[in-house]
This record gives C-alpha cells, sequence and structure tokens, in this order.
C-alpha cells in the first residue's frame, strides 16, 4: 500500500527551530515531530512508572525519497491494559481511536504508535515486533519506546523490510 494521500503540504525547510537527534536513515521514513507532542508523549509516560502505557501517532506522510513521517499529535490509548511487562490495545482502544480521530483529526492518519517500558530500557521486545508487523506494517508507520524511569526514549521505523532504530527531527513548529 503506498503512503495516504494528503490535500496539505510539508516542506523541511520550513521547519522552526529542527534539531536532529540521532542518525536519521533516508531509506526509511525520516521521523519528524513537534516538540510539544513530544512533550505530551514524555509526560503522558510518567503518569504510572509500574506498568505499561500506550497511544497512537497521528500526522501525515510527505514525499518518497526520503519519505517524512510528521507526527502532529498525539491520542492516548486509555482502554488499553497493561502490566508490567506488557500492553494490550483492546478492541475499545481501537474503537476509541477511530472515533475520536473521525471526531477531532479527520484529516490526519495512523501514522505509528508509542508505549512504555518502564525500568527495561528502549527495544522492541517480540511482542513488541508482533505488534508492529500486524498493525502497523505499512512502511511509513512507526514505534516510539518510552523508559519514564531511565527518562530514556526512542523510535523505531521499517528501513529493508525489518524494523530498526532510528534518529528523528524535532521542531518547535511544523
Amino acid at each position: 500500500m503506498s503512503a495516504p494521500a494528503t490535500t496539505d503540504t510539508f516542506s523541511f525547510s520550513r521547519l522552526k527551530s529542527p534539531r536532529q537527534v540521532g542518525t536519521v536513515y533516508k531509506d526509511g521514513p525520516v521521523v519528524v515531530i513537534r516538540e510539544a507532542v513530544l512533550e505530551e508523549m514524555l509526560e503522558y509516560s510518567e503518569l504510572d512508572l509500574t506498568r505499561e502505557r500506550g497511544g497512537f501517532l497521528l500526522g501525515g506522510v510527505y514525499g518518497q525519497s526520503p519519505q517524512y513521517v510528521v507526527i502532529r499529535h498525539f491520542h492516548p490509548a486509555l482502554q488499553a491494559q497493561g502490566n508490567s511487562a506488557s500492553l494490550t490495545f483492546t478492541h475499545e482502544t481501537w474503537a476509541t481511536l477511530t472515533r475520536e480521530t473521525e471526531r477531532s483529526f479527520p484529516t490526519e492518519t495512523l501514522v505509528g504508535w508509542q508505549h512504555t517500558h518502564p525500568g527495561f530500557g528502549i527495544f522492541l521486545s517480540g511482542y513488541d515486533l508482533f505488534i508492529h508487523k500486524n498493525f502497523f506494517a505499512e512502511p511509513w508507520q512507526v514505534a516510539l519506546v518510552v523508559d519514564p524511569r531511565k527518562r530514556e526514549f526512542g523510535f523505531f521505523h521499517w528501513r529493508s523490510g525489518e524494523v530498526w532504530d532510528c534518529g528523528f527531527v524535532c521542531a518547535a513548529e511544523l
């Protein structure tokens, strides 16, 4: 499947105060996130240091080589069921995401997901990879893992048919 059609445009040169964090690979989608959205996700992640939490990344996909995944909104998955080492997106989680996205962000695309690993570090477990490969399988969909105890986080994207860690670009305004 190709990237979703969008009516708006994206120009990397119009970003305000962009900062590259880590290595940005041009043979995979380049992750671009609004600083306030990243801060919102980190704050949400720190609300519970005992169990995994998660949510969804909304935005747009632009260009071909490189392709840009622009994250403009975060939708917490409040109905997800988490424990100390796993997170499950329930039917109600997906239904609420669909309903609220259609109502509040009708022009946005589900570009990825976020979840926490309290005290475990930044990686995608076998179960995380299952979720990503089965529910976020588009080549432009990304994942963000946050360890709120260690205050670390990292993005993952599709590259050469596999899911790898990647850097990103953070900007004050998109």
